[in-house]
């Protein structure tokens, strides 16, 4: 609790009127939330938008992210990871529309390290960064995953701008299947690597065409 308070966070704990209520859809909620900044107060589960992606996304798919942020549904919910997670959350961070990162790590870690400014941009934007893991915890791909339910709970809908099939994004778009969030996938283009894409709008994600919004 000392470091968590000496980087200006805070517990937010499963019965705590700003647990975001989404994640209490979830089989298995956090009992808590570490939190650095403010967590929007929806009075129905599931609010806002998640936008998510490959962090080798394509050129035309990190523009793409970027104008949706700036377009959809706030709060706009990613993962501060590389490629269409940066790109989500300084779209919004550009049309002043409140953000929320979901990391894998304690917060006292910033992962990735360049994306220092990034969070600290979040955060004054009135934004916050979360995470169900405790100060000093490492980033693991089991922690990513466990990362990838919480943006899909949180979030009313899921966009998947850019993605392979093996891409960390398609454990957010399985969750918000199983969340019974409404999903949608940007169309596959060729200048990009879109099996993911594909794969979901097989498994019912309603297609984004390049044009729309």
């Amino acid at each position: 609790m000392e470091r968590l308070h000496s980087i200006g966070g805070r517990v937010v704990a499963l019965g705590d009127a700003a647990y975001p209520l989404g994640l209490r859809d979830l089989r298995d909620p956090p009992a808590f939330l570490c939190v650095r900044g403010e967590l929007p107060r929806g009075r129905t589960g599931g609010e806002g938008t998640a936008i998510v992606g490959m962090r080798d996304a394509s050129a035309p798919a990190l523009e793409r992210a970027f104008a949706f942020a700036a377009r959809v549904e706030a709060p706009v919910v990613s993962g501060l990871a590389r490629g269409i997670d940066a790109a989500a959350h300084r779209g919004a961070l550009a049309a002043r529309v409140p953000t929320i990162a979901y990391v894998g790590s304690g917060l006292d870690l910033t992962y990735p390290p360049e994306h220092e400014e990034l969070q600290a941009a979040i955060l004054a934007a009135g934004g916050a960064i979360a995470s169900e893991r405790l100060p000093g915890s490492p980033v693991t791909r089991w922690a990513l995953t466990r990362r990838d339910r919480l943006q899909a709970a949180h979030a009313r809908r899921a966009i998947l701008v850019e993605s392979d099939e093996a891409g960390g994004a398609m454990h957010t778009m399985r969750f918000a299947t199983e969340l019974q969030r409404e999903r949608l996938a940007c169309e596959p283009r060729p200048d990009g690597r879109y099996d993911g894409n594909a794969r979901a709008i097989r498994d019912g994600a309603q297609p984004l065409s390049w044009e729309d919004m």
